[in-house]
């Protein structure tokens, strides 16, 4: 995997196009770069504040001078964003944060999902670009 760096700009703008691929244009969604001693969760590369009701979130991104050196994999907004938003469709069903086991398949499930799509965004390359929509012509042939 690649190292993709954004700049806060270029976050704002793939926030709004991965809302659009994850049906999630009905959200308001502030995303910033932050850096770690400001994030509520220790050792994160990324986390999400959701509030179900108002339909709103807050995702704020690890900011790279953070980011550890010894790390398995170079660091990957884009990848960490996808994976928050992903989240959001979840709340809902992962409302009793208590079990442990359920918030551990939660983001197994989470990560390899934003992994396929981050994958399959980038194997299309410019025509993805163009057209900024995953499900092709929608099964019309």
């Amino acid at each position: 995997m690649q190292e993709v760096i954004l700049t806060e700009e270029e976050l704002r703008a793939k926030c709004a196009e991965w809302q659009k691929i994850l049906r999630l244009q009905d959200w308001i969604v502030d995303v910033g770069i932050s850096r770690s001693r400001d994030m509520n969760l220790e050792n994160a590369q990324a986390e999400i504040v959701p509030s179900l009701q108002k339909r709103m979130a807050t995702v704020r991104i690890l900011d790279s001078v953070d980011y550890p050196p010894d790390c398995a994999e170079p660091q990957d907004m884009e990848l960490s964003l996808v994976h928050e938003l992903l989240h959001i469709h979840l709340f809902p069903l992962f409302a009793d944060r208590e079990d442990e086991m359920r918030l551990i398949a939660e983001e197994q499930a989470i990560e390899a999902i934003s992994r396929g799509l981050i994958y399959l965004y980038r194997k299309g390359g410019e025509e993805n670009v163009k057209s900024n929509d995953l499900r092709g012509n929608g099964g019309a042939e």
